[in-house]
């Protein structure tokens, strides 16, 4: 944090036009977090009864952030996977490259249990050919026919191309694009920034 003092002269006034909070956001990451009582680490499914018919979300880290400067810090779940069960849209799994917040703090989440935390994980493999390494923390793409896919070869990502995925095998080339050349390494097409940074070597 940088202080700055400005000396005002007699008779004049200062007129603040910006201000921003004195502490800046604060992380929890790669180890527990107290909150009301529970502790939370990243991995845990957590879950909020109240909110959106029992919305979920893998944990991946909990931020300590002021909506306002003026206003009290708050504690906001951040993950890579999020599951809403009554989405009006219709999708109700949701999976980021980055964590990203969930709707308000964690006033009303709780550890999911073990019924409600496979409701979520099927939902996953069903509707998005997700699974989700809790391991290593991260979702993992299921390769699936007919999806938009980014593929490539060891060692090449930079000649990475984007196609529809027209076949999976056991070979050692097992994914296959609708112009009829086989891969070793497919990820889903997610966006054309993700595409970006797979070729220049950002992932």
């Amino acid at each position: 944090m940088r202080t700055v003092t400005v000396e005002v002269p007699e008779g004049h006034m200062v007129k603040i036009v910006k201000e921003e909070s004195m502490q800046p956001t604060q992380k929890v990451m790669g180890g527990k977090f107290e909150f009301e009582g529970e502790t939370f680490i990243p991995g845990d499914v957590i879950i909020n009864p109240n909110r959106g018919g029992g919305s979920m979300m893998i944990l991946s880290e909990i931020r300590e952030e002021r909506p306002l400067p003026f206003l009290p810090a708050i504690k906001v779940p951040f993950g890579l996977v999020a599951y809403v069960p009554s989405n009006d849209e219709g999708d109700r799994v949701f999976v980021r490259l980055t964590p990203e917040a969930g709707i308000g703090g964690m006033k009303g989440f709780r550890k999911a249990t073990e019924e409600e935390r496979a409701k979520m994980l099927a939902a996953m493999k069903e509707e998005k050919h997700y699974s989700f390494n809790f391991e290593k923390l991260q979702p993992e793409y299921t390769p699936t026919v007919g999806d938009v896919v980014i593929v490539w070869d060891d060692n090449s990502k930079e000649n990475a191309v984007v196609g529809i995925m027209n076949e999976v095998d056991e070979t050692s080339s097992p994914y296959k694009i609708n112009d009829g050349t086989r891969y070793e390494n497919c990820d889903k097409f997610v966006s054309e920034e993700q595409y970006k940074n797979l070729i220049d070597g950002k992932e």
